[in-house]
């Protein structure tokens, strides 16, 4: 297949690898969905990610993390499981920008679920409350997750409750404490290399504030002192009427339509 060619010049070698594997999967399925199954590592996210953070080129790095969230998120509505398992996805999506994917992952209404990564129950159930305004909703997750919160689980889990409720409470300063106690946290878990380059859910929790608080207040949330936080992308993020686009278009337009509009598959799935 003929070298493809991204908007910002010649792709990453491992860039080209992944649209000409996904071109082949289109050719021979001609399934938009089965092209990108499983979906774990299937954009070459964590190989490129260190050189484009160098590049400072954040208008690049924004739209590089919007094309894997809508990887990991056309997966993530597709196969079927609890959306709660999308908790990071979800954060990942308000970090860049992509309101529609974020939407659609998040519940209408508390799930009653089973086996699910601890955090991710009472954490999804305060982003419902605080996103939707529900107070009902906030009026059952709120001590759950101040009991979460106070528990045992790793600091990062617990500090990423913590400052769902600081969020809530309208606390930039404890909200600001917690985001760096994820930053450090993140760190001692057990994340693959590229979290530990940037810990783009700290990101989107830093942006739903912005989403939640008028600007007054939004501009007392102190940025995390962490090196896998970047304080320069943040500003750049909040500075700018974003409009993220993929990284790198697939040559044929109806992969690109349904990433970036998942609900179109869905649609023709029911």
């Amino acid at each position: 297949m003929e070298q493809y060619k991204s908007r910002w010049g010649e792709c990453p070698q491992t860039v080209e690898e992944h649209i000409n594997m996904i071109m082949g999967r289109y050719v021979e399925t001609k399934d938009v969905f089965r092209c990108f199954t499983p979906k774990i590592g299937i954009f070459p996210y964590e190989a490129c990610l260190e050189n484009i953070l160098k590049s400072k080129d954040w208008n690049q790095l924004n739209n590089f993390i919007y094309q894997e969230n809508c990887v990991r998120s056309f997966a993530s509505l597709m196969n079927g499981d609890s959306r709660y398992w999308s908790f990071l996805e979800m954060l990942e999506a308000l970090a860049v920008g992509n309101i529609k994917a974020f939407e659609m992952l998040l519940p209408d209404e508390i799930e009653t679920v089973t086996d699910i990564f601890p955090l991710y129950r009472p954490a999804t159930n305060m982003l419902i409350g605080l996103w939707r305004k529900d107070s009902g909703v906030l009026e059952y997750a709120v001590p759950r997750a101040k009991k979460f919160a106070d528990g045992k689980r790793p600091q990062w889990e617990r500090a990423t409750a913590a400052c769902l409720l600081a969020l809530h409470e309208k606390n930039p300063k404890e909200a600001g404490m917690q985001l760096e106690m994820i930053c450090k946290t993140a760190m001692r878990a057990d994340f693959d290399s590229a979290y530990k380059m940037l810990f783009v859910p700290a990101h989107g929790l830093y942006q739903l504030a912005d989403y939640l608080w008028d600007a007054e207040l939004f501009q007392q949330l102190p940025m995390p002192n962490h090196k896998i936080f970047s304080k320069e992308y943040a500003v750049w993020r909040n500075t700018h009427k974003v409009q993220p686009a993929l990284f790198a278009e697939y040559p044929e337009p109806m992969i690109n339509t349904i990433l970036t509009n998942p609900e179109l598959e869905m649609t023709e799935r029911v």
